[in-house]
C-alpha cells in the first residue's frame, strides 16, 4: 500500500481515514455493514455474481427491503479482492460530494495522490479534464483488482452527478468492478452496456426468497414450519425478504402459525400490525421510549441519540437493540452507527405521533441543534423546518445559497427551500432573497422580482447569513443582477454594492463584476475594464463569477480587435466551467459565445462549433431573468454562425435578442448591436467568409456534415443525434438541413440514397465522395 494511505488511529481508538476528514466524508458510509448472527446465506445469489467477475459493472436494482446490500456483504466475505465502499445518502446527489466519497473510499486501497486530494477539498474542482481522469488512472494502477460499492444509488438523481458514476462505470479497470446497489434503475445507458456485455443484472426475481432461503430465515428466528406453510408465505410475501424476516418475528412462540399466516401479507398495514402487536409491546418501556424518540433520525449515533433522548445510555441501548434483532442495522463494523430497518422506522414515527405528539417538535430542535453544532448543514435545516424554527431554518439556508450557486447546484439548493410555504420564505428577507436567486435561475422572473420586493419590505440587522454586509447590499446585487428595471437601474445598483461592500472578498469581487458588466452595456467600455480587472483577484479562482469577470474582460478586448488577450480570457474562463455543475450554469454561455466568436476569428471551425454547441445547450433552458446576458451571448454567436454557413441559426438567434430587448426600454447598446447585426446579416452567403464550405447543391460536405449523414441511416431520432455526437439538437438540424440543400434532397431517406449513390469504393477499402455525374442521375 502507498504511504500515506490507509487508516490511523486516532485519540478514542476509533480508526479513520485521514483523506476522510480532509474531505469532510462521514466515516460511517465508507464501511461495508458487517454480517449479523442469523443471516441468511445467499449462495444462489453470491456464485451469480461471482460467476461474473471480469463483467466490469453491478447492478443490484430492487425495491427495499430485498436484501441488495446484505447481498453485497455476503459477496465481500467470499470474494479475495478488496472492497472500497461507498454508502450514499441524499447529501450525495452532488457532483463534487460523491467525488469526494468515492476518493475518500479508494485511498485506502489504491493510494490517492494528496494533490488531487487537495484539489478535491477545493471550492470547485475540475472534475471532467482532471480530477476524474486522475481518480480513474489511480484506480487502474492499482496493484490489486477491488470492488468499489456504491450503495443506495437511488439517491443520486441529478445528471452531473449521474455523470461521475456514469465515467466511472466506463472507466473500470480489468479484472476490477464497480457495484451498484439501488432501488430504481440509474440513468447510465444500461442498455448499451447490456448490449456489449459490460453489465450484470442481479434483480427483484434474482433476490426474492426461494423456498430454501425462507425455511433459513424462519429457522434463525426458532420459527418451524411445514413445507406447505412455508410455499404459503412465500406466494402471500412474493418472496419479500423483509416480510418474510417480519413474519418470522411475529411467528416466534405461536402455538398455531398456519392461523396466523391465513392474515398475514406483505403489506404496509399488515407489516405495521405485526410490528404493533407482536414486536413493541414486548419490549420494556425505557426501550420502547428509545425508539420511539430516535424514530426522527435517519442515523443513530449515540452521541445524537443522548442528544435527542436526553439519556446517556445510547451506546448500550443501540447494541441492545442490535443482539435482540429489533429492527437496527449497523452501518460500519466499530459499531458506531446505526440505522432502522426503513418499515420499522416509519411505524415507529406512526407510534410516536400516536402517543406522545407534543414531543415531536422538541425533538427535532434538539436534533437541528445536534447537527448544527457538527456543522451538517443539510440535516440541520430538516430537522429545524420540522419543528417551525423557521429562523433557524431560514439562517441555514441562506448561508449555504451563495456556495451552492457559485458551483452551479441549483438542484441542491431548490432542496433545501422544496418544503418550505411562500409565506414562510416571504417574511424571512435572507430566505426571501436565496428564494428570489433560486426563481430567477429556474425561469420564475416574475417570482424573482415579487421575492425580491419581499425582501426589501423587510428587516435586518447586521451582516447577512450569506457573508453580505447588509440587507441594503444584498438586494443591490440581486437587483443588478436580475436586471429587470433596466441597465441603468442595473448600473445603479451595481454602484451601491460597491460602496456597501468594502471588505476585499468575493462579494466586493461580484459587486465590482456586476459593475463591470452595466457599464459595458452603456458604452463606457474603459471604466468596465477597471472596474472587471478589480473583480478578477476578489472572486475565487475556481468559481462562476471568476469565469464571469474574464468573460467580460475578454468581450472588451474583443470590442478593441485584440484577438490574442480575448482568447486567453475565453480560454481560462472555459477552463473554469468546464465540468459537470457549470456546463450548464446560465453565466457559462458568454463564456462559450466568446470563445466561439475569437475561434471562428482564428478559421478553428471544429472547435468553434463545440463551443456554440456549449452556448446552445444552455439558451433554451436559461432564465429570461437574465435577459441582458442571454442577449449578449446570442449577439457574439451571430457572426459566429455566419461564418461558419449558418444563416438560419443566426438569424434565429437575432429573433430572440429581438424579443428579450423588446421587453424592456432601458436596453442599453444591445439595440445598437442588433441593429448593427441585422444589417451585417441582411444577405447570409455573402457575410460567409471567403473560401468556407458553400452549402449549394453538388458541394462537398464538411467533416461535421458526414458525421451526422452516418447516423441518418440509423432509426435515431435527431436529438439522440446530438447525444451521440455532442452535439446541440439544434446543430445537428443545421447540419441537416445543408446535407439536403447540398445532396438535393427534401427528406432523411432520400439523403441517405443520394449519400450512396456518391459513394465509390476505393481499393484498400476506405470510401471517397465526388459529385453525382449526369449519366449517373439518369
Amino acid at each position: 500500500m502507498p504511504e500515506g494511505a490507509g487508516q490511523h488511529v486516532i485519540a478514542d481508538g476509533r480508526r479513520t481515514n485521514p483523506t476522510a476528514l480532509r474531505l469532510h466524508v462521514v466515516l460511517n458510509k465508507l464501511s461495508a455493514p458487517p454480517l449479523r448472527r442469523g443471516l441468511v446465506d445467499r449462495p444462489r445469489v453470491v456464485d451469480r455474481i461471482a460467476s461474473a467477475a471480469d463483467v466490469p459493472v453491478v447492478l443490484l436494482s430492487a425495491p427495499p427491503g430485498y436484501g441488495k446490500t446484505t447481498a453485497l456483504a455476503l459477496w465481500r466475505r467470499s470474494d479475495e479482492r478488496p472492497f472500497a465502499w461507498l454508502s450514499l445518502e441524499s447529501a450525495d446527489d452532488d457532483a463534487v460530494e460523491l467525488t469526494r466519497g468515492v476518493a475518500t473510499a479508494l485511498d485506502p486501497i489504491v493510494g490517492i495522490d494528496q494533490e488531487l486530494v487537495a484539489e478535491l477539498a477545493g471550492p470547485d474542482p475540475r472534475l471532467a479534464d482532471r480530477v476524474l481522469p486522475r481518480l480513474a488512472n489511480a484506480w487502474a494502477r492499482s496493484e490489486r483488482p477491488l470492488i468499489l460499492v456504491l450503495d443506495d444509488l437511488h439517491v443520486v438523481r441529478d445528471p452531473a452527478t449521474l455523470y461521475v458514476v456514469d465515467y466511472l462505470a466506463q472507466h473500470v479497470p480489468p479484472h476490477s468492478q464497480l457495484a451498484l446497489a439501488t432501488r430504481t434503475d440509474p440513468a447510465l445507458g444500461l442498455a448499451g452496456m447490456r448490449m456489449h456485455g459490460r453489465l450484470l443484472e442481479v434483480r427483484a426475481a434474482d433476490l426474492a426468497y426461494e423456498d430454501d432461503e425462507a425455511v433459513d430465515a424462519l429457522a434463525a428466528a426458532g420459527v418451524d414450519l411445514t413445507a406447505d406453510q412455508v410455499r404459503r408465505l412465500i406466494v402471500r410475501t412474493e418472496g419479500w425478504p423483509a416480510a418474510i424476516y417480519l413474519a418470522a418475528l411475529s411467528l416466534r412462540g405461536r402455538a398455531d402459525p398456519a392461523r396466523y399466516l391465513e392474515h398475514f401479507a406483505g403489506t404496509n398495514r399488515h407489516v405495521a400490525d405485526v410490528l404493533s402487536e407482536d414486536v413493541l409491546q414486548r419490549q420494556p418501556d425505557d426501550v420502547v421510549a428509545f425508539l420511539l424518540r430516535t424514530s426522527i433520525l435517519e442515523d443513530l449515533t449515540p452521541s445524537l441519540c443522548d442528544a435527542v433522548t436526553g439519556g446517556d445510555r445510547a451506546t448500550e441501548t443501540l447494541r441492545d437493540l442490535e443482539r435482540s434483532n429489533l429492527f437496527v442495522v449497523p452501518l460500519d463494523e466499530s459499531r458506531t452507527a446505526y440505522r432502522y430497518h426503513h418499515l420499522f422506522a416509519e411505524y415507529l414515527r406512526a407510534e410516536l405521533n400516536r402517543r406522545e405528539p407534543e414531543l415531536i417538535t422538541e425533538l427535532h430542535r434538539r436534533a437541528w441543534r445536534w447537527y448544527a453544532e457538527h456543522h451538517l448543514t443539510a440535516r440541520a435545516v430538516e430537522h429545524a423546518r420540522t419543528s417551525g424554527d423557521v429562523t433557524v431554518a431560514a439562517d441555514l439556508v441562506a448561508s449555504r445559497f451563495p456556495a451552492l450557486y457559485e458551483r452551479g447546484q441549483t438542484d441542491t439548493a431548490q432542496t433545501f427551500l422544496a418544503d418550505l410555504d411562500a409565506d414562510t420564505v416571504e417574511e424571512q428577507a435572507p430566505l426571501a432573497l436565496a428564494a428570489a436567486w433560486l426563481a430567477a435561475m429556474t425561469g420564475d422572473t416574475s417570482g424573482a422580482h415579487r421575492l425580491i420586493d419581499a425582501a426589501r419590505g423587510g428587516t435586518w440587522d447586521g451582516p447577512m447569513p450569506d457573508g453580505t454586509s447588509s440587507l441594503e447590499s444584498a438586494l443591490a446585487i440581486a437587483t443588478a443582477t436580475i436586471g429587470g428595471h433596466g441597465v441603468t437601474r442595473m448600473e445603479e445598483a451595481a454602484n451601491t454594492a460597491v460602496r456597501l461592500e468594502t471588505a476585499q472578498n468575493h462579494w466586493r469581487g461580484l459587486a465590482l463584476t456586476l459593475q463591470g458588466a452595466a457599464l459595458t452595456l452603456r458604452g463606457m467600455d474603459d471604466e468596465a475594464e477597471l472596474s472587471l480587472a478589480a473583480a478578477v483577484p476578489m472572486t475565487p479562482e475556481q468559481s462562476a463569477t471568476h469565469a464571469y469577470a474574464l468573460a467580460n474582460l475578454g468581450l472588451l478586448r474583443l470590442h478593441r480587435g485584440d484577438l490574442e488577450a480575448a482568447l486567453h480570457y475565453a480560454r481560462t474562463a472555459h477552463r473554469i466551467i468546464d465540468c459537470p455543475t457549470m456546463r450548464t450554469y446560465t453565466p457559462s454561455v458568454l463564456t462559450y459565445a466568446l470563445l466561439a466568436r475569437v475561434l471562428t476569428e482564428y478559421r478553428r471551425d471544429h472547435d468553434a462549433e463545440q463551443a456554440i454547441d456549449g452556448a446552445e445547450a444552455i439558451l433554451p433552458h436559461a432564465s429570461d431573468a437574465f435577459w441582458w446576458l442571454l442577449a449578449m451571448a446570442r449577439l457574439l454567436l451571430v457572426p459566429s454562425l455566419m461564418t461558419l454557413n449558418r444563416p438560419d441559426d443566426a438569424h434565429r438567434h437575432l429573433d430572440e435578442v429581438q424579443r428579450l430587448i423588446g421587453q424592456h426600454s432601458d436596453v442599453g447598446r444591445l439595440a445598437q448591436w442588433h441593429t448593427d447585426a441585422r444589417t451585417r446579416i441582411s444577405s447570409a452567403l455573402p457575410s460567409a467568409r471567403p473560401g468556407a464550405p458553400s452549402a449549394q447543391p453538388g458541394a462537398p460536405l464538411s467533416t461535421a456534415e458526414k458525421r451526422v449523414l452516418r447516423l441518418l441511416r440509423t432509426d435515431l431520432t435527431l436529438r439522440e443525434i446530438g447525444r451521440e455526437l455532442h452535439l446541440s439538437v439544434n446543430t445537428v438540424k443545421t447540419h441537416t438541413h445543408a446535407i439536403y440543400r447540398k445532396l438535393d434532397v427534401s427528406t432523411r431517406s432520400e439523403a441517405v440514397q443520394a449519400a450512396r449513390a456518391r459513394t465509390r469504393v476505393v481499393g484498400n477499402g476506405r470510401t471517397a465522395t465526388e459529385p453525382v455525374r449526369d449519366d449517373a442521375k439518369r
